[in-house]
C-alpha cells in the first residue's frame, strides 16, 4: 500500500522557495548587515618602552620610561539614526605610575556605511566644539581594498591618507597593512612661558613655545570586517620657539597594541568573517543546489500526472486500459472507430 501521491506543484513551490531564500540571504541579508553598528563598548592598550618625554609642569625630563595608552570607545546610540552613528573616544597616555602624560577626546558623527565623519551630532575634538573632522572616523569598511583611504589624525586633527602597503598575517589570518606619515604639525600653544633655561638658551630669557608632533601610524584591518586587529605608532612631540626652531624634545614613544588585545580583535573579526562565509556563500548556495535539483522532479511528476505533453500528443490517462499500446485503444476497437459487427458465424466483419 502506497501513500498519497504527492503532486508537482509542490515540488514546483519547494523549488522555487529554495531559489528564493539564497536570493534573499545573498542580495538583502547579507548586504543589509553591513553596517557600523549604534552601540560601542571597546577598548585597547597600548605600551610603549624606553620613551622619553619632558614635563612642562615640573620643567623635568624624563627617559627610558614606560608608558600606557588607553584608548576607550562607546557608542551614543540615541544620537545616531539608520544612516548615521555617534561614537566618543577617550585616549590616555600615563606612566607606569599612573602619570597622565597626554590626553584626547572627541565626539564624531560618521556614515555607518562608509565610516567617514560627517558634521553634526555636536561633535567635538578635546575643547573645540568646532573642529572639522573628515576622512575615516574610527575605522575603515567593510569589504576593505587595498588602496589610500583618507584617516582623521585626532592629535593632528586633519586628514592624512592612509596607504595601503601589503598582506600580511596576524595571528595566522591575512589582513591588510595600512601606514600614514604626518607631521610636524603645530598642535598647541603651551599655556604660559618656559624659562630659556631648559630650552638651551639664556637662563634669563622666558619664552613663548607651541607644540607640534609628527605620527606615523601603521594599522593592520581584517579587510571582510574592516575592523582594525593591530596597531603600531610612533609619536614624537617637539617644543619650538616663535622662531620655528625646534628646542625641546617633548615626547619620544613608539607603541604596540597589547598581544591580548590583538588575539581579541582578531577573535571578533574572524566571528564576522565566519557569519559571512555561512550567510553569503554556504547558504545561498546549498538552497540554490537544492532549488535547482527540484526543478526535473517536478517536470517529471507534472507529466506523469496526466497534464499536456508536447504540441501534437495526446494526454496520457493514468486510468487507460491500454496493454502497452501508447494511444490509449482497447482490445477490439479499431482507433477512432466503433466495434465492427458480428457476423453470423459469431466473427466480426
Amino acid at each position: 500500500m502506497t501513500g498519497p501521491r504527492v503532486p508537482w506543484t509542490a515540488f514546483a513551490a519547494a523549488s522555487a522557495f529554495f531559489v528564493t531564500l539564497a536570493a534573499l540571504l545573498r542580495l538583502y541579508v547579507y548586504p543589509s548587515a553591513l553596517v557600523m553598528p549604534l552601540e560601542q563598548a571597546r577598548t585597547y592598550r597600548m605600551t610603549a618602552s624606553g620613551a622619553q618625554y619632558f614635563d612642562t609642569a615640573t620643567l623635568t625630563s624624563h627617559a627610558g620610561v614606560s608608558l600606557l595608552s588607553t584608548t576607550t570607545v562607546s557608542g551614543d546610540a540615541g544620537a545616531g539614526g539608520p544612516d548615521t552613528a555617534v561614537w566618543v573616544e577617550f585616549t590616555s597616555l600615563t606612566t607606569e605610575g599612573g602619570d597622565r602624560i597626554d590626553y584626547h577626546e572627541r565626539r564624531t558623527a560618521f556614515d555607518r556605511r562608509t565610516g567617514l565623519a560627517v558634521a553634526c551630532c555636536d561633535g567635538y575634538v578635546d575643547d573645540d566644539p568646532g573642529a572639522r573632522q573628515e576622512g575615516l572616523a574610527f575605522r575603515l569598511p567593510f569589504r576593505a581594498e587595498p588602496r589610500t583611504y583618507p584617516m582623521y589624525d585626532v592629535l593632528l586633527r586633519t586628514a592624512v591618507p592612509l596607504r595601503y602597503e601589503r598582506q600580511e598575517r596576524v595571528f595566522g589570518r591575512p589582513a591588510y597593512r595600512y601606514t600614514y606619515t604626518a607631521g610636524p604639525i603645530r598642535i598647541e600653544d603651551v599655556p604660559g612661558q618656559l624659562p630659556g633655561k631648559v630650552l638651551g638658551l639664556p637662563e634669563w630669557r622666558a619664552v613663548n613655545v607651541a607644540r607640534y608632533a609628527e605620527v606615523i601610524r601603521t594599522i593592520w584591518v581584517e579587510p571582510e570586517s574592516g575592523l582594525t586587529v593591530k596597531v603600531r605608532e610612533h609619536q614624537r612631540q617637539t617644543l619650538r620657539t616663535p622662531d620655528g626652531v625646534e628646542r625641546k624634545v617633548a615626547l619620544l614613544a613608539d607603541l604596540d597594541m597589547m598581544p591580548e588585545d590583538v588575539a581579541d580583535r582578531m577573535a571578533d573579526a574572524e566571528a564576522f568573517a565566519r557569519w559571512v562565509l555561512l550567510v553569503r556563500d554556504l547558504l545561498p548556495g546549498l538552497f540554490l543546489a537544492a532549488g535547482l535539483a527540484l526543478v526535473p522532479v517536478a517536470l517529471r511528476r507534472r507529466r506523469r500526472d496526466g497534464r499536456p505533453g508536447p504540441a501534437g500528443e495526446p494526454a496520457v490517462r493514468p486510468d487507460a486500459e491500454t496493454n502497452g499500446d501508447p494511444a490509449g485503444v482497447r482490445p477490439g476497437a479499431e482507433a477512432g472507430g466503433e466495434p465492427a459487427a458480428a457476423g453470423a458465424d459469431g466473427e466480426r466483419k
